[in-house]
């Protein structure tokens, strides 16, 4: 099964209010199981104007926070050291889709093209489809800590999520696998669910490194 792992980190909890400040996500081959360095890799911020979000979620992520005001102001020059440095690419949240969407095309979840018109764009000598309207969208299996009833409300909230990608239905949630039935009043958070699978390290609350740990603890079962 391929799978993408997904992770984001926000400035709350209220997804009709607050917003995503980051998006993690890494594309799992279960036949492979490659290191961490060759496996695709999907790492950005999602850069806002202004911030509404709970003293906690703004503190936990200010870093995020710190890197986002550094490339909003900064010339050429900083927003280049900034991607070359901190690993995140930098986009609007009217793009950010966008380029998930292209990740995701370029990495196993594509589809074939016909060629003509304007419905092909070639990029780095690769084709892909032009993003519009009409735009057929990619469907992928997820892999994520809560993804479902969490992580999903915010990015349905982003401008073209609903258009371009496509989750399906039964989502891979670590959280079942590592349950105690006898002992657990609900099921395991991240960390415990690391600690249950003997996974080394703490929870970061960085949504790559997140959505790694999925990973490690999925490789578990197979």
């Amino acid at each position: 099964m391929i799978y993408c792992s997904i992770d984001i980190e926000t400035s709350g909890l209220d997804s009709g209010n607050h917003k995503v400040l980051s998006i993690g996500a890494i594309i799992e081959d279960t036949t492979k199981k490659l290191p961490f360095e060759e496996l695709p890799k999907f790492n950005a911020i999602v850069l806002q104007n202004e911030i509404v979000g709970s003293p906690k979620a703004l503190t936990m992520n200010k870093d995020i926070i710190n890197h986002m005001g550094l490339y909003l102001e900064g010339d050429e020059n900083t927003r280049y050291h900034l991607k070359l440095t901190t690993g995140y690419e930098f986009h609007e949240q009217d793009n950010v889709v966008k380029a998930f969407f292209m990740f995701l095309f370029e990495n196993g979840f594509g589809y074939s093209l016909v060629e003509g018109g304007n419905t092909v764009q070639i990029i780095r000598g690769k084709t892909f489809p032009v993003i519009g309207s009409h735009t057929k969208p990619i469907t992928i299996n997820v892999a994520g800590k809560n993804f479902g009833t969490f992580d999903k409300l915010f990015l349905e909230q982003l401008p073209w999520w609903k258009k371009l990608i496509r989750t399906r239905q039964r989502v891979i949630d670590p959280s079942i696998l590592f349950c105690n039935w006898s002992e657990d009043e609900s099921l395991p958070s991240l960390t415990e669910c690391k600690k249950r699978a003997n996974v080394e390290g703490i929870v970061t609350h960085n949504a790559l490194e997140d959505a790694w740990d999925v990973i490690k603890i999925l490789r578990k079962f197979y």
